[in-house]
């Protein structure tokens, strides 16, 4: 039986991408020889291909991301249509060059899973099943096993992630900009730059002084750590108390629902996220290298 065969090209600058070429073929044969064939035919076919320009140009990193979830996505696929049935490769061409060795189809995987294609659903990315999996599973694991202050640690240095993929390398205190733009922590009597000053003596130094607690510019913190449901005294002994079970579970989850939802709102975060997640060392990733 023939099936259905698109070779589609994209066609951009060093930058961006800026119109979509596409070649379209009826043909019998096993998968493997239906791709060996449409990789055949990019080296001329590329020249000779149906054309449309896009309406805007758009970035390579939009691209990549659409690929890698096996998506022809946003402005290409209003260019060509690729059936659910069909066999299709996708080439870049660069200033006129082939980049062949980035022509991708449906079963590229590499030998190790791309994590983007594992939480993929039908609704795009699961966002809340890749921060479960890479942080909140260890951080449980380390609060039920009463291993406080390294599950702090943790959740801190889970909070740097979340201000780098948010504001990237040059966005300032990520830490802080993250946690006052999407955590309510008037409800817990501290502050952002309470909790980066807690931060930073705890990882570095495993120590409640930081060097502005110790000149008194600001507050010392004083982790309580039990269950959420009991209420501590805001301060002991002068120093401000965080209640940590509800920094974590009643105050820290909801900003991390948010921050996902954002994405849902501003599909151009989507991008971003993969370029700087792609740079994290996953505790997902890490686990699909070991059992692949």
């Amino acid at each position: 039986m023939k099936q259905r065969l698109v070779n589609i090209f994209v066609y951009g600058n060093e930058t961006h991408v800026h119109a979509v070429g596409w070649r379209v073929y009826k043909r019998a044969g096993a998968y493997d020889e239906l791709i060996a064939f449409l990789r055949s035919r990019v080296q001329h076919e590329h020249r000779i291909a149906a054309c449309s320009d896009l309406k805007e140009p758009i970035p390579w990193r939009d691209y990549r991301a659409w690929i890698r979830l096996k998506l022809i996505g946003g402005a290409i696929a209003e260019a060509v249509i690729v059936g659910e049935n069909d066999v299709y490769c996708v080439t870049p061409i660069v200033n006129g060059k082939v980049r062949a060795d980035d022509t991708r189809d449906e079963a590229d995987d590499g030998a190790v899973p791309d994590y983007l294609r594992v939480y993929r659903t039908e609704g795009g990315l699961d966002f809340s099943q890749l921060v479960k999996h890479d942080y909140f599973e260890a951080i449980h694991l380390l609060w039920n096993n009463r291993k406080y202050v390294s599950c702090l640690k943790l959740v801190f240095s889970t909070i740097d992630t979340f201000g780098f993929v948010e504001y990237g390398p040059e966005g300032g205190n990520g830490f802080t900009r993250w946690l006052d733009e999407y955590c309510d922590l008037e409800t817990l009597g501290v502050t952002a730059g309470e909790l980066w000053e807690l931060r930073n003596s705890l990882i570095h130094m495993t120590k409640l002084d930081s060097r502005r607690v110790r000149t008194g510019t600001t507050h010392r913190l004083l982790p309580a750590f039990t269950h959420s449901d009991r209420d501590v005294a805001p301060f002991v002994d002068g120093m401000k108390t965080l209640h940590v079970a509800r920094f974590m579970f009643a105050v820290l989850v909801p900003a991390i629902e948010k921050w996902l939802q954002s994405y849902n709102r501003d599909r151009g975060k989507f991008a971003e996220f993969v370029e700087r997640y792609d740079t994290i060392v996953s505790e997902a990733r890490m686990q699909f290298q070991i059992s692949s």
